[in-house]
């Protein structure tokens, strides 16, 4: 036997709108149900939704569901996060180390110029991997050459060219990526 849901009640579910684009949207009360609805012989009261709390919850600004507390920085003017070329290489770095995109917190610093400070207090990361900026650029306290692992506050810091560098077919790339991995068995102790 197919059921339907009285209009009141998909109205109450659905707010005006079937998909939620991320938009704020006009709701308004359409109906006024001061007894319950019978669905299946369980009552349900319908109420309008609770106003929208004034609580700041700021926005997810990286891409990653950050699992393993792992930042990765990079530097990408044209891309929202990286191009697919320079994220295919990027998770074959990752899937190296034995993670995957679920695991880090991938930002893009051109588009938000984190600093380390607010990393930490946002994030409170374990590992940040820096490619293409340097650690004066996210506030450290001191500059450090590409591939040298530092601790500071509590965290593993690696810096390195941009991934675009990394990624060419050059004897030189594969001399830099071959540095990055030395360094990247060191910080997560592979």
């Amino acid at each position: 036997m197919k059921e339907q849901l009285p209009p009141q009640v998909l109205a109450g579910l659905f707010n005006n709108s079937l998909v939620y684009t991320g938009e704020k949207i006009k709701t308004e009360t359409i109906y006024d149900v001061q007894q319950p609805v019978a669905i299946n012989e369980y009552p349900v009261e319908l109420k309008p939704a609770p106003a929208e709390e004034k609580v700041h919850k700021p926005g997810k600004w990286y891409l990653g569901n950050y699992e393993k507390k792992f930042i990765v920085l990079v530097n990408d003017e044209y891309n929202v996060y990286l191009s697919e070329k320079e994220l295919e290489f990027l998770t074959g770095i990752l899937n190296a180390c034995k993670m995957n995109l679920a695991h880090v917190a991938l930002i893009n610093f051109k588009n938000h110029p984190v600093q380390f400070q607010q990393m930490k207090k946002d994030l409170q990361p374990q590992f940040i991997v820096s490619f293409g900026i340097n650690a004066l650029q996210i506030e450290l306290p001191f500059s450090m050459p590409d591939y040298q692992v530092q601790q500071y506050d509590n965290c593993a810091i690696l810096t390195a060219p941009a991934l675009v560098q990394l990624n060419a077919a050059t004897p030189a790339a594969k001399a830099e990526k071959t540095k990055l991995w030395n360094s990247l068995k060191k910080m997560l102790n592979l």
